[in-house]
């Protein structure tokens, strides 16, 4: 018998973290749909709204390395998974190569399609990300 669909999107969603963990881009790619969307909710400051495609978002943890001692960390707290639909909350945790650490809270909405993601929200405090990582703003592209 076939687990449920929510159990296996719940598996990938495991399967995902432990690829942005990583760092693993190939991993991240292969996880994600040809269409794939990534945005980021936040309201203010603009810069952290914004949407990426694919290979953006797959690259992000690459980028990120330019200035982190080591891949950021993301710890999932809770899922809950129904339809195509995953919600987690998580927190994450990394060293800047500034001295400075990113520690913050998140909430994250997925959605799959036969066993990838198509669609990623995430929702953190963009505070927090501006007072860590105002200083690479040049470089995050």
């Amino acid at each position: 018998m076939r687990p449920p669909v929510s159990t296996e999107n719940k598996q990938v969603i495991k399967t995902y973290f432990d690829a942005i963990n990583r760092g693993d881009e190939p991993a991240i790619l292969d996880l994600l749909s040809d269409d794939f969307q990534f945005e980021c909710m936040a309201v203010k400051p603009e810069r952290f709204h914004f949407v990426w495609d694919r290979d953006a978002f797959a690259a992000a943890p690459r980028l990120m390395s330019r200035f982190m001692e080591k891949p950021i960390q993301i710890w999932i707290d809770s899922m809950i998974a129904e339809d195509d639909s995953v919600a987690v909350e998580a927190h994450s945790h990394g060293e800047l190569k500034n001295g400075k650490l990113y520690q913050n809270a998140y909430h994250f909405l997925f959605k799959l399609r036969d066993g990838k993601l198509y669609s990623a929200r995430e929702y953190s405090c963009s505070h927090l990300a501006q007072e860590c990582f105002s200083e690479y703003e040049a470089t995050f592209d």
